[in-house]
């Protein structure tokens, strides 16, 4: 009798899996454009528990599809990271598990080095997503499924909260997300499982037998996510069970709200926008907060990779807006260079694909800050809390940046003795790739300002005096 029960209560389980993904795919399919052919699927699948079984339902949905309606070309996609002794034999069984279910397999390799370890999660997500980009573009595919489940959003809008996000951050993962900068904008990535339980999921694996790996870095707590998982979200359940439900459902609460902000600030676009640029005259009628609104979405549809911080914000506004109506100024934010231009914002895509090999010569004239668009960068100035360039002299001179030719040597400390910038740069905690972008100041041909690195003492004498700092674009 209690076999009975169990059986009857774990095919419930299986059929509510199985019901919640076909309606949640319906209504993702519903707001695709389908043209003749239909569009094509893939599935995201490492070979995990939530992959496996996302792809064991999908192949079932476009088999029982295909005999009533138009079959959907399905495909398993597979990233293989290298960071695992485990990878090869995941990429194989993933290709027989494919194989078996009769769903085309691909494969890519990526490889990610010189990474610190709090680093090694973000990169491998940017490097996945990216190859599963490029094998939709390659196979035709334009609607990519992820497995990502009801834990999963709960954990994502926690590493949100305690990022300090605002509402879109907080709204967590769309059920379909159109423009996902990360597989390169075009191709859709839906995750019909949001509304399905990691507990459901083991239960119909389990049920199903359906094959998967375990990936024994889920395991390591350095990572965020799993710090989360594993030693966050058990005390919360422990006190407020089902909490990955509720907190799903506020962040559904915080996707409507800030698709309100989105209605608004298209409102406003309509008021300020004159073509592609914002006319400053229309902005400063704005509260301060719907200007902020306003140019969160401005810079999201000018394509910015990332939503800029409150501080960035607040520096666009001081200095866009509240400039004299004869200046000029520039700031590299966004991955973009915005200027203003006879009353407007305009936003321009940075062209630069490498670091400039020549001299650039600038003049200051007591700017608190001179975008450097060659650079990638802001050039920022200050007074110096202690000792400094003499204002005049920095005023009278020319300032030119240049990048390193090899054997620079740089005094941060006026106690120590100078030393190379290869053994600076080999202490410092800046990524190796970032290092070229890094310009080299010099003040009447002494180098004066090593970016990352910091002043020349033997420069900066004069109490009171200007220090320089740089900001790359893309830093907060």
């Amino acid at each position: 009798m209690e076999s009975s029960r169990k059986s009857a209560q774990l095919t419930k389980a299986i059929d509510s899996v199985t019901a919640s993904f076909e309606r949640a795919l319906e209504v993702i399919l519903a707001r695709v454009v389908v043209s003749d052919p239909p569009i094509a699927m893939a599935i995201a699948y490492s070979g995990g528990l939530d992959s496996s079984v996302l792809l064991h339902l999908a192949t079932q949905y476009c088999q029982r599809r295909s005999i009533s309606l138009h079959a959907i070309p399905l495909y398993a996609f597979h990233v293989h990271h290298g960071l695992s002794p485990n990878a090869d034999a995941w990429l194989q069984h993933c290709e027989q598990q494919a194989t078996a279910l009769g769903v085309p397999f691909k494969a890519v390799r990526v490889h990610l080095s010189d990474l610190a370890e709090d680093g090694v999660e973000q990169a491998a997500r940017v490097a996945r997503y990216a190859a599963l980009g490029e094998l939709c573009r390659t196979h035709g595919v334009r609607l990519l499924l992820t497995a990502h489940h009801q834990d999963d959003q709960a954990e994502t809008v926690l590493l949100q909260l305690f990022r300090g996000a605002g509402l879109r951050g907080l709204g967590g993962m769309l059920d379909l997300h159109d423009a996902h900068g990360l597989t390169g904008g075009d191709v859709l990535v839906g995750r019909p499982l949001l509304e399905c339980s990691r507990k459901a999921l083991e239960q119909l694996a389990s049920a199903l037998d359906i094959a998967h790996v375990q990936d024994e870095s889920n395991a390591d707590t350095r990572y965020r996510r799993n710090a989360i998982r594993q030693q966050i979200m058990p005390v919360i359940e422990h006190t407020y069970p089902g909490m990955a439900a509720t907190i799903a459902r506020s962040s559904q609460h915080w996707q409507s709200a800030q698709l309100l902000l989105d209605e608004l600030a298209l409102i406003d676009l309509d008021t300020c926008a004159e073509g592609d640029a914002l006319r400053i005259d229309a902005m400063a009628t704005l509260s301060t907060h719907r200007i902020d609104n306003l140019l969160r979405f401005w810079l999201q549809q000018q394509g910015a990779p990332y939503a800029p911080s409150s501080a960035q914000l607040t520096q666009l506004r001081t200095q866009m807006l509240a400039a004299r109506s004869d200046a000029q100024p520039a700031l590299i934010l966004c991955g973009l260079q915005l200027q203003r231009q006879a009353g407007a914002l305009v936003a321009l895509t940075l062209r630069h694909a490498s670091p400039p090999n020549e001299p650039l010569v600038i003049q200051w004239q007591g700017e608190q800050s001179i975008a450097i668009p060659e650079w990638q960068g802001t050039l920022l100035f200050a007074q110096a809390q202690a000792r400094g360039i003499c204002p005049q002299r920095l005023q009278s001179s020319a300032l030119t940046l240049q990048p390193r030719s090899g054997g620079e040597r740089l005094k941060p400390d006026p106690a120590r003795p100078s030393r190379t910038l290869k053994n600076l740069f080999q202490e410092s905690a800046l990524p190796a790739q970032q290092r070229p972008w890094l310009p080299l100041a010099y003040l009447d041909g002494q180098l004066a300002f090593a970016a990352g690195l910091g002043m020349d003492a033997r420069v900066a004498d004069a109490p009171g005096g200007v220090t320089m700092h740089w900001r790359g674009e893309g830093s907060g």
